[in-house]
């Protein structure tokens, strides 16, 4: 296996975690934000913090798939 394989092989499991950690965070905030609808504001944290916690983590997780995608390989 030559070397550009390699670096091809490596940036595509980089890739795919990347993508796999971002699609999981979406689904996590619109569970948050389903679930939003039913919770109460005396139980910890509020609707909004954690709906801002959760963008949060989409935000990082898509920063960071950008990151990797400007390094594929030519």
């Amino acid at each position: 296996m030559n070397e550009m394989s390699e670096l091809w092989q490596k940036w595509q499991r980089e890739h795919a975690a990347a993508l796999e950690t971002l699609q999981q965070a979406q689904r996590a905030y619109h569970r948050t934000i389903a679930g939003s609808a039913f919770a109460s504001p005396t139980d910890g944290p509020t609707a909004i913090e954690l709906q801002q916690e959760s963008l949060k983590a989409v935000e990082a997780a898509r920063v960071r798939l950008d990151e990797i995608r400007s390094r594929m390989p030519a």
